[in-house]
């Protein structure tokens, strides 16, 4: 009998390891719910665009230029939405875009 019961208990923790090996690989091929895309750089800015949303970021050091900064946002099925800031040269200030209510479609950002 204690033959068998050590087997049991082996065979029960084999089983415990395989299923926390695989519960975990699972959990890593779950996709990525904040994805985004940029779109081209200007002067150190450029628009990220999500699911339905999207800002006008800079990188570090923010603006490289003072002046405007138009992203766009073509939106399926509806009219595109863009955002235009004036940013000071340095300006890192993050600016949420007006939603799309559908998709959002990378855009393109420019400078004037």
């Amino acid at each position: 009998m204690r033959n068998n019961s050590t087997s049991l208990r082996a065979r029960a923790a084999s089983t415990a390891a395989v299923l926390l090996v695989a519960m975990g690989a699972s959990a890593v091929a779950v996709p990525n719910a904040s994805a985004y895309t940029d779109s081209n750089k200007v002067h150190n800015c450029w628009g990220r665009y999500y699911n339905t949303d999207f800002d006008q970021i800079c990188g570090s050091g923010g603006a490289r230029a003072t002046g405007n900064y138009k992203t766009t946002a073509p939106c399926d099925f509806e009219g595109d939405n863009s955002l235009t800031v004036y940013r000071n040269r340095g300006n890192g200030t993050s600016y949420d875009g007006p939603d799309c209510t559908f998709d959002v479609e990378t855009g393109q950002t420019y400078y004037f």
